[in-house]
């Protein structure tokens, strides 16, 4: 019963966020002045666009992590209790994304979007794919390879985020800055690999 803790915390985390302490109003109190640190001269609307990139990655890394706890749960409870525990992982993340979209709409701070359950469903898919992939079937040698991935795509994906910030999105419409997140974050992750190719 103890390893259910961690995703339901998780789950009740992400409940915290989902009511009015999550809302725009209260997480700009603390977003604004930082972006405004790093980008002093900063326009509104590329103020605007930087808070929205980084809430809809926040939705995607939340809901990768949630689909990799409940992975965790369903490989440690055995064929007892999943013989999918990838499947029933995405599946339970998702069902909790559209009921928290759900629960977005009953407050009057926050709004129920259709969007952000597709980049939730986005997030749990990747989170739980990439983490089964490095748990099953793989050779030390390919784990290490991902680890790198790994790590080369966390730092391309949050250096492009604050060069979003930065360069205040360029001519990109904000669709096509959330885009270039993953799209950077891929190139980087595999110029890593080719780098860790090169030199071991």
């Amino acid at each position: 019963m103890k390893r259910y803790l961690l995703p339901l915390a998780w789950m009740g985390f992400i409940f915290t966020l989902s009511t009015d302490i999550g809302s725009m109003g209260n997480t700009s109190r603390f977003l604004v002045p930082l972006i405004r640190w790093i980008v002093p001269t900063i326009s509104q609307s590329d103020l605007s666009t930087a808070l929205f990139i980084i809430r809809k990655s926040a939705h995607f890394f939340e809901y990768a992590i949630l689909s990799i706890l409940w992975y965790s749960v369903f490989i440690q409870g055995g064929e007892r209790v999943s013989r999918h525990p990838v499947l029933m992982a995405v599946l339970i993340s998702v069902s909790y994304a559209g009921l928290d979209e759900i629960h977005h709409g009953l407050l009057e701070s926050r709004t129920g979007s259709f969007v952000d359950v597709g980049i939730d469903t986005l997030g749990a898919i990747t989170g739980v794919s990439l983490w089964s992939a490095i748990k099953n079937g793989l050779t030390p040698a390919i784990k290490l390879k991902l680890r790198y991935f790994g790590w080369w795509f966390s730092w391309g994906f949050f250096s492009t985020i604050m060069a979003l910030i930065v360069l205040r999105g360029g001519s990109l419409s904000p669709l096509q800055m959330l885009l270039s997140i993953p799209a950077v974050a891929t190139a980087t992750g595999i110029g890593g690999l080719v780098y860790y190719a090169r030199n071991r």
